[in-house]
């Protein structure tokens, strides 16, 4: 990094007007004396040559900079020279150093969420998980209580990540405890734990504080939600908890949330019990956003159990009531390609393309149906490319450029590039195009073994499935 970062830090301190203990200091009235409004400046001589000579050591002393700028942040409480000291401890991979600062910038100003954060996020990454409990519970204590929930909502994110799930649960209680009997947050707060739970493979403790959500209430969506997550594990005993949701949000006059009945009607779907769940989509109301995701939902519902007319006829309607909404006209294309009408898929396309030009999706599913279809190869390419160009990581658009390789007779490379996209994400389209390119270049046993790993993924998968009907092979 150049010399001029030490200047560029003092600069920013400055331009910022230097906030000080007690607040950020005012612009002067100006009917009054600048000299007599002006708040007073922590930026000393003392100070700046402190942190110029923090700056000039940042590379050869890197522990007595962090020790120069910390020694700076406890002085004048400044949480800019707080985060500076973070940086430079990390930059020399000092973790503990970083947590002490952070720490002490909390001990400083107790009232700043950012101090809290920049506590949680160093213990999470220095697998100081049990460590979390106390710092989460202090946030989610600090918001006002009616933000309480919504906080608590957040707690299943901040522990995704964790290695030892078994840590997280125990952490992730310690700070939930004090909110798990309050009755404005004790049903966020169990459903909270319990999506934690749940990650941790807890399912029957995770069940428990599903029934410990709805008891406390009803009619919240976050313990419907939980219960729903469960069907897999134990539907038998997930399914009543639902139940009951739906009975108090009717009760109560209110609409139940689109999250709820999406999941709940995509877990109905998976059950065989479709009519049940197109029932739930189509009983709840909402705003316009709300509308466009159940009627997408209910298409998609649709479409799973090949009943790809009427999932069109849905989000035609849907669309004709929000024309331009690029979102809808984007599944109305892929339901058209469904149904062969290749003209409107491509129409609507590149619709989607001009009013939303950096959508890599709309590039991928155009390109990938020419491709599919053999149709229009050298564009198809084009096509996956502006998308590749867009989202070079989405695996799903390596392996479009894969199958058209493919299609182009390039073999070799369709090969690498369909086991490059299957690496970064294993799923049972990319193993249907993975699997038929080894087949056709006679590597028929590292073929089987694909296509059995995509049916593990997904038995039902329509790309999968009709691959391996066409080429009359029961892996």
């Amino acid at each position: 990094m150049s010399r001029l970062r030490p200047l560029i830090l003092l600069c920013g301190l400055l331009g910022a007007g230097l906030h000080t203990p007690h607040g950020v200091a005012q612009t002067p009235n100006a009917t009054e004396p600048a000299a007599a409004s002006a708040a007073p400046s922590p930026l000393t001589a003392e100070l700046f040559y402190q942190l110029l000579l923090a700056e000039l050591q940042r590379r050869n002393d890197p522990g007595a900079a962090y020790s120069l700028v910390l020694d700076a942040a406890k002085r004048t409480r400044l949480p800019e020279l707080f985060r500076r000291a973070i940086e430079i401890a990390l930059q020399g991979r000092a973790g503990n150093a970083a947590l002490a600062a952070a720490r002490d910038w909390r001990s400083a100003l107790p009232d700043d969420d950012d101090a809290r954060r920049a506590e949680l996020q160093l213990l999470l990454g220095l697998q100081r998980v049990r460590e979390t409990g106390p710092v989460l519970r202090d946030w989610i204590r600090a918001a006002p209580p009616a933000r309480r929930a919504e906080r608590i909502g957040l707690v299943p994110a901040v522990y995704a990540r964790v290695a030892d799930k078994t840590e997280a649960v125990a952490a992730a209680r310690a700070a939930l405890e004090p909110f798990l009997n309050a009755p404005d947050t004790a049903a966020a707060a169990w459903a909270a734990l319990g999506q934690v739970q749940r990650m941790a493979g807890q399912d029957t403790d995770a069940l428990q504080s599903a029934r410990q959500a709805i008891q406390a209430n009803p009619a919240a969506a976050p313990a419907a939600l939980l219960a729903l997550a469960l069907f897999d594990a134990d539907a038998a005993a997930a399914e009543p908890l639902v139940q009951r949701h739906l009975k108090a949000v009717r009760q109560s006059g209110g609409s139940l949330d689109p999250d709820v009945a999406i999941a709940y009607a995509q877990a109905l779907g998976e059950r065989g019990r479709l009519a049940d769940g197109l029932t739930v989509l189509r009983d709840t109301r909402g705003d316009a956003e709300a509308s466009r995701r159940l009627r997408s939902a209910e298409a998609r519902l649709l479409r799973d159990h090949d009943r790809v007319a009427e999932a069109y006829d849905v989000l035609a309607q849907a669309l004709r009531e929000a024309p331009g909404d690029t979102d809808l006209m984007y599944e109305l294309a892929m339901v058209a390609e469904r149904l062969g009408r290749l003209d409107e898929m491509e129409r609507l396309l590149r619709d989607v393309i001009a009013r939303k030009p950096d959508d890599a999706h709309a590039y991928n599913a155009l390109g990938y149906a020419l491709a599919d279809r053999g149709l229009r190869l050298d564009e198809a390419k084009t096509l996956i490319q502006e998308a590749l160009r867009r989202a070079p990581d989405d695996a799903y658009i390596i392996d479009s450029l894969g199958w058209v390789e493919y299609r182009l007779g390039n073999l070799g490379e369709a090969r690498r590039l369909l086991a490059d996209a299957m690496q970064r994400r294993p799923d049972a389209e990319i193993a249907a195009h993975l699997g038929e390119v080894l087949w056709v270049s006679g590597e028929r046993d590292e073929a089987l073994a694909v296509w059995r790993r995509g049916l593990a993924l997904d038995g039902r998968n329509r790309t999968l499935t009709e691959t391996l009907r066409r080429l009359g092979v029961q892996p």
